[in-house]
């Protein structure tokens, strides 16, 4: 897999090394450990409640956080789809619910992300063409999810459609599809060398930014449509995943600013569910590499078609 733009890992980006990236992640965790704790001393200050009711909170919350970012991080897919349901379960409004659910990700998927990032230097050693163009392809997606993001945010934040409906459709049967091939094909392929067409360079392009509009809305998308599409077109699934993880992460990380201006982010969950999410974003690598590729597809078709399900259930109810 290698995208043929002239001299783009050279000029553009600066290749991360092992010993560089354990210092970034080093720094991202005592990093998010100081926010974290500065938010939890503000919580505490300005509205003080019941110690058991607050127990009892934060290990829900903090136990979602791991769930959430172990599942999102090792699959590609989303946590935001564990986060929506609860937070509506608990009479937080949309606005709040998908707040609250970007935030936390901007953790857990930055955890996850930096742990493949780190994880491609040493598999790339063994399939060096599989991973020839990781950082290539990386970047084209990127600009396109960030694009879609913040062009969605400023002009349109309110679709007018029922977005959940349609991508929960459409997850289902892309979901079952993937899950279907990966059956019938029990022994996985190394993931193709060649470069992307530019039909497929177009296809990324347009997938990332459509799945950044539908991250806008609803806090999950631009990864689950990357991975579908890179499985699609045959790239090694650990790539695939390590695109989705980290085009998800730096998406997040663009959309919060919005978020944070709306002031509507729930802090007394953040602090809780984010320390939670770092650790299931470290985690989640290690899962997906000891589930192997072909369980790891089953497990990503599964979590796809799952993350349908609550939303055409709460649809077919009302």
């Amino acid at each position: 897999m290698n995208i043929r733009v002239a001299d783009i890992r050279k000029s553009v980006l600066i290749i991360p090394n092992i010993g560089n990236l354990t210092v970034m992640r080093i720094v991202f965790y005592m990093l998010s450990c100081v926010i974290l704790f500065s938010l939890g001393e503000s919580m505490l200050s300005q509205q003080p409640a019941d110690e058991s009711f607050m127990t009892g909170r934060a290990l829900l919350f903090f136990l979602m956080g791991i769930a959430g970012a172990t599942i999102a991080s090792s699959t590609g897919a989303g946590g935001g789809i564990v986060f929506l349901p609860i937070f509506i379960s608990q009479g937080f409004s949309p606005l709040e619910s998908l707040s609250t659910s970007i935030a936390i990700q901007c953790f857990g998927m930055s955890s996850g992300a930096l742990a493949w990032v780190q994880y491609q230097n040493s598999e790339k050693v063994n399939f060096p063409n599989q991973w020839k163009g990781f950082y290539p392809v990386l970047l084209v997606a990127l600009l396109s999810s960030c694009a879609g993001i913040l062009l969605t945010l400023r002009l349109l934040p309110d679709p007018y459609i029922d977005i959940e409906l349609l991508f929960s459709v459409f997850s289902l049967f892309v979901g079952s599809y993937i899950l279907a091939r990966t059956l019938k094909v029990t022994v996985e392929l190394k993931g193709r060398e060649s470069a992307l067409s530019r039909l497929e360079l177009m296809g990324l392009v347009l997938v990332s930014f459509f799945g950044g509009v539908i991250t806008a809305w609803i806090s999950v998308g631009v990864g689950e449509l990357l991975l579908i599409f890179l499985i699609i077109i045959g790239v090694r699934l650990n790539v695939a995943v390590a695109v989705a993880v980290c085009v998800s992460a730096v998406s997040v990380l663009a959309a919060v600013p919005y978020f944070i201006s709306k002031q509507a982010i729930s802090l007394d969950v953040l602090v809780f569910a984010a320390p939670g999410a770092l650790i299931g974003g470290f985690l989640a690598r290690h899962l997906a590499v000891w589930l192997g590729a072909h369980k790891l597809k089953i497990a990503a078709s599964g979590w796809i078609i799952l993350s349908s399900l609550p939303y055409l259930t709460f649809h077919f109810i009302d």
